[in-house]
């Protein structure tokens, strides 16, 4: 049972106390890291019909995908063909490129009926299948206990501690950690997604302080009026009806990768998620 609200009263009205989750001091201290790099937003929409219609297909043969899953895949393999899109500078002069992409997924769960965010690090996740990415992501909504991390997974047990230390020696070690390209893919992963404004309902996205280099949010799906596709991909252009759209912002780190990249970088992903890029290879 919740406990039951003290209320409290002052000159300027009733009120009542709440704590200051842990879960709270750590999205302070990201935002803060965040707020030092030099990002640009592409915020825009990709027409996901498609591979809506092949995972309710899928689910209804009884094989159960995250969309969530999905997005992740199409994300991760496209990164791990342009490398250069999760660049890291290092010191001075030189840039560190990771080959392999680790993803970083803000997930939320229900923790003693209160939700809050966890943070699954999924390890090389440009190797994996829909399906392996589906069941990272359900497993850590599974978790029960007040933790931001997994503390099965591989250098959870030093991430706990780290966000358990005092806010002052915290964002002086997070400060310095972000700097190192090898420690900040440890802790952080290479890139990062989090698909909380899937939960608002309809269309929309925002704009977040993101501390990885290159990141995704996922926001809401709406459905309006829109060209059907012919079997060949092309529009048809005589034909009108409901499709969905997801919004969706892609955040980059402009102090490494230049605006040409990335153009080509995002209509890469933006065809491949349309297209339903993967989805026939599930069995």
């Amino acid at each position: 049972m919740p406990k039951k609200r003290e209320i409290k009263q002052s000159k300027y009205g009733t009120y009542y106390t709440k704590p200051f989750s842990r879960s709270r001091d750590i999205v302070v201290d990201f935002i803060s890291i965040g707020k030092k790099s030099m990002k640009v937003h592409a915020i825009g929409d990709i027409d996901v019909t498609y591979p809506l219609k092949k995972i309710k297909e899928f689910k209804e043969k009884g094989i159960k995908l995250s969309f969530s899953a999905y997005l992740t895949y199409v994300f991760a393999r496209t990164v791990a063909e342009h490398p250069y899109m999760q660049a890291i500078k290092w010191r001075r002069r030189k840039m560190v490129v990771f080959e392999d992409v680790d993803v970083s997924f803000l997930v939320e769960r229900d923790v003693k009926g209160k939700k809050m965010p966890t943070m699954v690090l999924i390890r090389k996740a440009n190797e994996k299948t829909i399906q392996e990415i589906t069941d990272d992501l359900w497993f850590a909504k599974t978790l029960k206990d007040d933790s931001m991390v997994d503390k099965e997974k591989e250098g959870a047990s030093a991430t706990d501690k780290l966000l358990r230390m005092p806010g002052f020696l915290r964002r002086f070690l997070f400060n310095r950690l972000f700097k190192n390209p090898f420690l900040r893919r440890q802790f952080n992963g290479t890139v990062g997604i989090t698909s909380i404004g899937m939960f608002a309902g309809g269309g929309g996205t925002s704009i977040p302080i993101a501390v990885e280099n290159l990141s995704i949010n996922i926001g809401g799906i709406e459905k309006r009026p829109g060209y059907s596709i012919k079997e060949n991909g092309e529009l048809d252009l005589k034909k009108v009806v409901p499709r969905d759209y997801l919004w969706i912002t892609i955040n980059i780190d402009h102090t490494t990768v230049d605006g040409g990249p990335t153009t080509r970088f995002i209509a890469i992903f933006r065809e491949r998620v349309r297209n339903g890029f993967g989805l026939d290879e599930v069995k």
